[in-house]
C-alpha cells in the first residue's frame, strides 16, 4: 500500500460519519469511515464473488456473497473476507472487536446484473467481551 492511498484513506475515514459500538450502519462498496470512540477504520473495498441465490429462482444451493472489507486499526491495514449467505449475515474478530454484516444489498435476480457500486452492507461492530 502506498503512502498517499493510506493517507487518501485517513482522510475519507475522518470526513465520514462516525457510528458507534453497536450501532448498526451502511457502507457502500468505496466508502470509509471510523467506528466512533475507538481507532478502529472501515473500508468496503469490493464484492468480490456473488453467487447468492437469485430471489425469483429457486435453487439447490443458496450460494454466498464474498465482500472483502479493509480494517485500519493502530495503522495497520488487514483486509476481511465476509462470507454473506442469501438474507444471512456472517460475523469476523480483529483485535477484540466483533465485525458482523447483517444485510448485503440489493439481493440478485435472474433478470438483473448488480453493478458493483450498487452493493451496501449493513454491519454493526461490538467490543468482544473478556
Amino acid at each position: 500500500m502506498t503512502l498517499t492511498y493510506l493517507l487518501a484513506s485517513i482522510l475519507a475515514m475522518a470526513a465520514s460519519p462516525s457510528p458507534a459500538l453497536g450501532e448498526a450502519f451502511p457502507l457502500r462498496v468505496g466508502e470509509s469511515l471510523r467506528i466512533e470512540g475507538t481507532d478502529l477504520g472501515l473500508r468496503f473495498t469490493e464484492v468480490a464473488r456473488d453467487s447468492r441465490c437469485p430471489t425469483d429462482a429457486s435453487c439447490i444451493v443458496a450460494g454466498e456473497a464474498q465482500m472483502v472489507v479493509e480494517a485500519v486499526l493502530d495503522s495497520e491495514t488487514v483486509e476481511i473476507l465476509f462470507r454473506v449467505p442469501p438474507a444471512g449475515s456472517n460475523a469476523q474478530t480483529l483485535a477484540g472487536f466483533t465485525l458482523a454484516v447483517t444485510a448485503l444489498e440489493p439481493q440478485t435476480l435472474s433478470t438483473r446484473r448488480i453493478d458493483s457500486s450498487d452493493y451496501v452492507a449493513t454491519m454493526v461492530v461490538t467490543a468482544r467481551s473478556p
